[in-house]
């Protein structure tokens, strides 16, 4: 075989390799995803089930990539927490390796191409019967198909590197026999793996050079922990531009198998002879040569050995890895208040988690609405108390309040497109809705900051009677903010009684005091000016109550 054609047929391969990979995954993730949101609620309770749902998800996705860039998501989109984040990571690590013991099985004991090409064709025709779940089947079948087809071409190109007398004589300076030698392979296997984005593939080529004897075992072991490193580069990529928490997380990945390829770089040699204890059989140096099968089992029993063995070391200490994560990514309270918390486009195909980030967002959303009505009345009731500062911090939570009713808003449309059920689009509706009425909501608070301005800078004096009655109905409407923000995560109709008889307070304290206003412009108690500026609080403060009325009947069902 040629050069040309040898670096062909490798790089073809390589290339049919990524795109089933690819393929097979995504369409296991499409089978897997409406199961993700219960599995959530199981990784959440403690880190041992954090460990056993992300060696879960990933033998089932086929990409510890994949499920730490989901995990990313779901720590941007709250439902995680960083500590737990870690456990999931933990179980990735150990779910991966179920892809070493598959091509390790399926691509150096049996002819895999009977198999590969049937599954394509399989997969392929299904597609049209037209069943969506048909059709993720499908998917996987394909990129199952076409990953053991790139392998194979793979394995017949690297036979011919043999006979190439100069690389064989590069990859001999290459070797993991003396610690500085061990440096350099777990570098070159994590800027391989970066370059190609996937540890599997990365993993595959590894296992192919040293069942052809071009590489050693432990120069190969030593590739592997630079394939963990490397594969954690994905997932700080996704990370660029999500939240402080989220870009936490992907470092406590990187951080988990650096560690855990140091320690094990530190006793190379008795871990090697560990995994020789437990995998059957006589990798290299056999009499007659080595067996391609047996070395294929041996990275596949290095690579699962040491993600388990690592994890029960850094298991413990993983409140440790999420604190030094913590300190490596610097986070800004106006920052995080000033860009997105929740919302990951990641989210977007799988409605229930997509819909559940939207709601913590509107809640988010309702919070800084509530902020901006504490600072109002403040600065009603005391305008000379660093007026200023205020006025900027109100304009400050009206800019995310609009910022986050244009997002939350764009993002539920984008689900919206996904397959969804009829219950989801009434949420998502009513959502819309709320988003809709608590950005109103805002405006309201910037209405009456503008007024309290105003009556401050004209020295518009209230009455007393006056003043009262304007701190007596901003008391029902913070009474109303209070009863509605508990239910905007957790729906219920339990309080649509008490919201009907807040709302209806409100709008009966706003007909008396009109008609009181009249009585004391009539008996000259207030100017026509100080007059207008009350009146119009009093719209803000009834305008609010009726919109609050409207997110309580979303939260409710009864809209």
């Amino acid at each position: 075989m040629s050069t040309t054609s040898m670096v062909v047929n490798i790089c073809g391969g390589l290339a049919l390799f990524l795109l089933g990979m690819k393929t097979m995954s995504e369409g296991l993730q499409k089978v897997a995803g409406q199961r993700l949101r219960q599995t959530l609620m199981v990784m959440t309770r403690s880190r041992l089930r954090g460990v056993g749902t992300g060696v879960m998800i990933t033998s089932a996705i086929q990409s510890s990539s994949a499920t730490t860039v989901m995990l990313v998501g779901f720590v941007h989109a709250g439902l995680l927490n960083l500590t737990q984040a870690v456990g999931v990571i933990m179980g990735a690590n150990i779910g991966t390796t179920v892809t070493g013991w598959l091509v390790a099985i399926l691509g150096f004991r049996i002819d895999i191409t009977t198999m590969a090409l049937p599954a394509i064709a399989v997969g392929f025709f299904i597609r049209f019967f037209g069943s969506r779940k048909l059709t993720n089947w499908s998917d996987v079948l394909v990129g199952f198909g076409l990953l053991f087809l790139g392998l194979d071409f793979m394995k017949t190109a690297v036979e011919g590197l043999r006979e190439s007398a100069t690389i064989m004589s590069w990859m001999s300076t290459v070797s993991a026999h003396t610690f500085l030698g061990r440096m350099i392979a777990v570098g070159v296997g994590t800027i391989v793996t970066f370059v190609i984005q996937s540890s599997s593939a990365t993993m595959a080529i590894t296992m192919t050079l040293a069942a052809q004897g071009i590489i050693d075992l432990p120069t190969a072991c030593a590739l592997i922990l630079g394939e963990n490193i490397g594969t954690t580069i994905t997932a700080n990529i996704a990370s660029l531009g999500t939240s402080s928490a989220a870009r936490r997380t992907a470092r406590a990945h990187f951080l988990f198998n650096i560690f855990g390829a140091i320690w094990v770089m530190i006793i190379f040699i008795p871990f090697l002879n560990l995994v020789d204890l437990i995998v059957p059989g006589q990798a290299l140096g056999q009499t007659g040569g080595p067996s391609t099968s047996v070395t294929a089992d041996h990275l596949a029993g290095f690579h699962t050995t040491f993600n388990i063995i690592n994890t029960l070391i850094f298991l413990p200490l993983a409140g440790k890895l999420a604190w030094l994560a913590t300190r490596m990514v610097a986070s800004s309270a106006e920052d995080d208040r000033a860009s997105l918390k929740y919302l990951d486009t990641k989210l977007v195909p799988t409605s229930p988690l997509a819909i559940q980030a939207a709601r913590n967002e509107l809640e988010r959303m309702f919070s800084e609405v509530e902020i901006m009505f504490d600072k109002v009345i403040e600065i009603i009731f005391s305008p000379h108390k660093k007026m200023g500062k205020i006025a900027l911090a109100v304009q400050r939570s009206e800019n995310i309040v609009d910022m986050l009713e244009k997002e939350i808003t764009e993002y539920l449309v984008s689900t919206s497109r996904h397959d969804i059920s009829r219950e989801q689009s009434h949420e998502i509706a009513g959502i819309l809705q709320a988003v809709s009425d608590i950005e109103r909501m805002g405006d309201h608070c910037e209405s009456l900051l503008n007024l309290a301005i105003k009556k401050y800078e004209m020295n518009l004096p209230f009455s007393d009677e006056a003043q009262a009655q304007i701190k007596e109905i901003s008391s029902k409407v913070k009474e109303f903010i209070d009863l509605i923000k508990p239910y905007i995560i957790r729906p219920t109709k339990n309080f649509m009684e008490q919201a009907n008889k807040v709302e209806n307070a409100i709008d009966s304290l706003e007909k008396k005091m009109r008609a009181d206003h009249v009585e004391r412009l009539n008996e000259r108690k207030c100017t026509v000016q100080s007059g207008l500026v009350f009146i119009d609080m009093l719209t803000s403060f009834e305008k609010m109550g009726d919109h609050s009325y409207n997110v309580a009947q979303m939260l409710s069902g009864v809209r």
